[in-house]
C-alpha cells in the first residue's frame, strides 16, 4: 500500500511556502520603493544645491538681502562641515611693496547627504563644465569664473558639498591726486565669502535661507607697483595668481587692492 500526506498537512506546507514567497517579495519591493524614493529626494537636493550656489553669490556681492531655496529632508540631511586647515590669502605688488595678509579663516562647507540606500560617484555639479579635480585644486578664481563650487562624493553616504573660493579681478586704471600731482593706479578687487551657520533644524520641506549679515571692505595701496600677485594657501594646497593689467603706453604709479569679505548666514528659518 502507498502512503500519502494528508490534505491538511499538504495545505499547511503549501500555505507556508506561499507566505514565505509573498514576504520575500514584499520585502524586496518595499526596499526598492524606498531606494527609489531616497534617490529621487537626493537628486532633488543636488539640484537645489546648485540653485543655492547662484543665490549665495547674489546675496554676497550682488543684490544683497536674502534668498532661500527649499529642500526636502524626509530622508536627506543638511549640515555644515568645517575645514581642517585655515585658508590664508596674501597680496603684494610685483614691482615693489611688501606682502600683506588680507584674509585668514576656517572655511565652512554646506553638506547635503542622501539616505542610506543612495549611492553616487565623484562628480562636479557647479560649474556645469570643467574637471572635478581641477576645480577642487583651485583656491583662486578670476573674473568670469564662479566663486562657488558644488560637487558630490561618496564617503559612507552619498553627499553633495557647496563651498566658496577667492575671486580676484582687475577693475581698471584711475587717476588719483596725491600731494597736488596726478598719479595713475591700477585697481583690483578681491572677493571672499564667509559662511556663518545659523539655525539648522526642521523636517519635511524646509527653506534654507541665505542672509547677508555683513560686508567688510578694506583697501591696500602699493606705490611703485603696477601688477598684482595673490597667494592662497590651505593645507597642502597652494595657488599663486599674477594679474598684469597695465595698458601699453600707460604705466601705473602703483596699485590699490580692495578686499571685500561678505559674511552670509545660512539657516532654515
Amino acid at each position: 500500500m502507498r502512503k500519502a500526506i494528508s490534505p491538511v498537512i499538504a495545505a499547511v506546507i503549501l500555505t507556508s511556502i506561499m507566505l514565505t514567497i509573498v514576504s520575500v517579495a514584499l520585502y524586496y519591493s518595499t526596499s526598492l520603493i524606498d531606494m527609489n524614493r531616497q534617490t529621487m529626494e537626493y537628486e532633488y537636493a543636488k539640484e537645489q544645491l546648485t540653485y543655492a550656489a547662484t543665490a549665495l553669490e547674489q546675496v554676497a556681492f550682488g543684490t544683497g538681502g536674502s534668498r532661500y531655496v527649499r529642500f526636502s529632508l524626509t530622508s536627506t540631511g543638511i549640515s555644515f562641515e568645517k575645514a581642517s586647515s585655515p585658508l590664508s590669502v596674501w597680496v603684494w605688488g610685483v614691482q615693489g611693496g611688501g606682502i600683506q595678509q588680507v584674509f585668514s579663516g576656517y572655511p565652512l562647507r554646506l553638506k547635503v547627504c542622501g539616505g542610506p540606500l543612495v549611492t553616487t560617484s565623484p562628480r562636479l555639479l557647479y560649474p556645469e563644465s570643467g574637471d572635478l579635480q581641477g576645480e577642487l585644486k583651485k583656491l583662486i578664481v578670476e573674473s568670469g569664473e564662479p566663486i562657488v563650487v558644488v560637487y558630490e562624493n561618496f564617503s559612507q553616504r552619498a553627499c553633495a558639498y557647496m563651498y566658496t573660493r577667492v575671486r580676484v579681478f582687475y577693475n581698471g586704471q584711475i587717476n588719483v591726486t596725491v600731494g597736488g600731482s596726478v598719479k595713475r593706479y591700477n585697481f583690483f578687487t578681491i572677493h571672499v565669502v564667509v559662511l556663518k551657520p545659523g539655525y539648522l533644524g526642521g523636517s519635511g520641506t524646509i527653506p534654507v535661507v541665505f542672509r547677508n549679515v555683513g560686508l567688510n571692505v578694506t583697501e591696500y595701496k602699493f606705490d611703485g607697483s603696477s601688477d598684482l600677485a595673490v597667494l592662497a594657501e590651505q593645507g597642502t594646497l597652494q595657488q599663486q595668481v599674477k594679474l598684469p593689467r597695465a595698458p601699453e603706453g600707460a604705466p601705473a604709479d602703483g596699485l590699490v587692492v580692495v578686499v571685500k569679505v561678505a559674511t552670509v548666514e545660512v539657516s532654515t528659518r
